[in-house]
């Protein structure tokens, strides 16, 4: 069974789709068999893979999965080891069905008041989500940090909607979006660039949170 980690948010524009492509295209690269859900009305995973194959990259494959996300998914996520879903930037229907669904929850945030506000939101599904399934495991990740005062104080308010905050965060940098524009992900498309570094140290410490549930035998069935 794969195991399935949801990308969510509360707030358009803090980074959600990036962080879920570039994770996927991350695993992929690594050997893993990795399978990316676009479940977001938007579609930019779906746009991604399609500038991937115009483009001959190598890419995980994407399938866009609507409302059955809870019923579908399990079954076409056979003889994967990862599915990492890129979730619709609000509070609703397919937010609440892949937190039933999925292994890990990482809530992304950008690092100002306003996206700590409506991380809020999001972080109280997922209570509401680990009330029925205890083994939900969620985290916040800090995306887009600057060199500014607001961000470096930011960690310490993202732990104030009462989540763990992931030690890994990522920098404002441009390639992030330029390697979405080439179709890579952006330990390919700049390996030497401190976003890849950045990439690769959030892609293994989520890596770490699952192995660490998993020697717990933590499991209920979806």
């Amino acid at each position: 069974m794969a195991t399935i980690i949801a990308i969510a948010g509360q707030k358009g524009g803090t980074g959600k789709s990036t962080v879920a492509v570039s994770l996927a295209a991350y695993w992929h690269s690594k050997g893993k068999r990795v399978l990316l859900v676009d479940a977001d009305a938007q579609g930019s995973a779906l746009t991604w893979s399609e500038v991937a194959t115009e483009n001959k990259r190598n890419a995980p494959p994407v399938i866009a999965i609507g409302d059955n996300l809870r019923q579908d998914l399990p079954a076409i996520a056979e003889g994967f080891e990862l599915a990492v879903i890129d979730l619709p930037g609000r509070a609703g229907k397919r937010q609440g069905a892949a937190m039933l669904l999925a292994d890990l929850v990482v809530l992304v945030s950008g690092p100002r008041t306003l996206d700590v506000w409506a991380l809020a939101a999001s972080a109280e599904v997922v209570t509401e989500a680990q009330a029925v399934r205890p083994d939900l495991l969620a985290a916040v990740l800090l995306n887009k940090r600057g060199n500014n005062s607001e961000s470096r104080s930011a960690r310490d308010a993202l732990a104030s909607v009462g989540l763990p905050v992931l030690e890994a965060s990522l920098g404002q940098r441009v390639p992030f979006s330029e390697s979405l524009a080439a179709g890579q992900g952006v330990t390919t498309y700049a390996p030497r660039d401190p976003a890849a570094a950045e990439l690769a140290a959030v892609a293994v410490e989520v890596e770490a949170v699952i192995k660490r549930q998993a020697r717990r035998g933590l499991h209920v069935a979806r």
